[in-house]
């Protein structure tokens, strides 16, 4: 495969899906419709079809879902309104958590693909503790978020330990390996 199309705005999706794939990835930056549903893999279908529709080539879009067990999986894939890339919305986040003594919180990451002919959705995630900020790197949630089983946010990893383990890196990983089958 030479080139694959992303649809997305997002740079740093860009940045990490090149790495863990190791091909050439073209950037497509137009909206597209997106269903509003708390099954990501119905939103990641949508979208998938609705990209191929406009780019009429294989192309792989990407949603995310940030469920807290707290709160019965809400926000789910609505993480988007919540706006959890701004920092302040973090803080109203663990504000809105504070009652909580259970801050577990499941990250899913669905990859739609279609290659022309076939829809495929393959999903990554990782069970973690929603915590204060603590480190700068990565970007949305990722100074938050302390994967179970490790002592560190994904924003104090750094990106090479963050891609072994973060909800993207293994959706991403999966991927890889779904398109090394098809050569």
């Amino acid at each position: 495969m030479k080139k694959l199309c992303f649809v997305t705005s997002n740079k740093d999706k860009v940045d990490e899906a090149q790495k863990i794939l190791g091909i050439p990835i073209e950037i497509v930056d137009i909206d597209i419709d997106e269903i509003q549903s708390m099954d990501l893999k119905k939103i990641v279908k949508h979208k998938a079809l609705e990209a191929y529709r406009r780019v009429k080539k294989p192309v792989f879009v990407d949603d995310v879902s940030f469920e807290v067990k707290a709160w019965n999986g809400f926000p789910g894939p609505f993480v988007k309104f919540l706006r959890l890339a701004d920092n302040n919305r973090h803080e109203l986040l663990l504000r809105m958590l504070s009652a909580e003594k259970d801050r577990t919180v499941k990250v899913i990451a669905g990859i739609g693909y279609h290659d022309g002919k076939k829809l495929h959705v393959i999903e990554g995630s990782f069970i973690g503790t929603i915590v204060p900020r603590r480190g700068d790197k990565g970007w949305g949630f990722d100074p938050y978020v302390i994967p179970h089983g490790f002592r560190k946010t994904l924003g104090e990893m750094g990106e090479g330990f963050k891609n072994k383990v973060s909800h993207r890196a293994r959706a991403l990983r999966k991927f890889k390996k779904f398109l090394d089958s098809q050569k």
